[in-house]
């Protein structure tokens, strides 16, 4: 029971940590990547990019580590549905893993367009945009990745509800939010509403994990629930 009850205060700890690490970062090099002139000022501000892309990779790194501490625990009530958790979080892992790469391009790219001088700026715009198109594809917000991140949710939330590991409500509020993502990610790529409407929906999952988060490192995982599964 001592060992569940640390990796509850552990992957609690991870979600918290895999969001505000990711926003951290992202505030970072954000105005710099994100800017019109990013190829006059990506290199010069390296440093600043390459921490802030650094963050974004221990967010990655918390998104494996999450389903890899549960795993044991999930496989107990359902193997086949642990394994697809691991799956689509190691997935998503892998997709912002390219991402970041691609944004570490874009430094490179603004280097070679300093050391000639500003010349053939069409080029280098192009090139530029190619490696941002897989960036909006691939990133937080992209529709591959919303879509797996859905996904694994919908999952983990069925596990979480068919073991009654947490309580209920939060299981449904977790699948009703992993429906959401997928109804943002179809807004927010093909601009069926305002972009606002896909935040919101966005917001739902994210509120949730960080709620879910407390109330693991708070209370943990429901002790009758693992009790009888080992009578089992």
């Amino acid at each position: 029971m001592n060992t569940h009850r640390k990796t509850a205060i552990i992957v609690g700890v991870l979600f918290i940590m895999a969001l505000v690490v990711f926003l951290i970062g992202q505030a970072i090099y954000e105005p710099i990547l994100g800017s019109p002139d990013y190829l006059d000022t990506a290199y010069p501000n390296r440093v600043t990019v390459i921490i802030g892309v650094l963050l974004e990779y221990i967010s990655a790194l918390a998104v494996v580590l999450i389903p890899v501490l549960l795993f044991p625990i999930l496989k107990r009530h359902n193997e086949v549905l642990a394994l697809g958790y691991v799956s689509f979080r190691v997935f998503e892992a892998v997709l912002l893993s390219l991402a970041q790469i691609y944004k570490l391009s874009l430094v490179n790219l603004s280097q070679d367009y300093l050391n000639r001088g500003g010349v053939d700026a069409s080029y280098f715009q192009n090139t530029g945009n190619s490696l941002q198109s897989v960036v909006y594809w691939v990133d937080h917000g992209g529709l591959i990745y919303l879509i797996a991140f859905a996904f694994g949710g919908l999952i983990l939330y069925s596990a979480l509800y068919k073991s009654r590991l947490i309580p209920r409500w939060l299981s449904i509020w977790g699948l009703i939010g992993a429906v959401a993502i997928l109804a943002a990610s179809v807004i927010a790529t093909f601009d069926i509403f305002p972009e606002l409407i896909a935040v919101l929906l966005m917001m739902l999952i994210a509120v949730q994990e960080q709620v879910m988060a407390i109330w693991l490192i708070v209370k943990g995982f429901n002790s009758s629930a693992i009790a009888s599964e080992s009578v089992k």
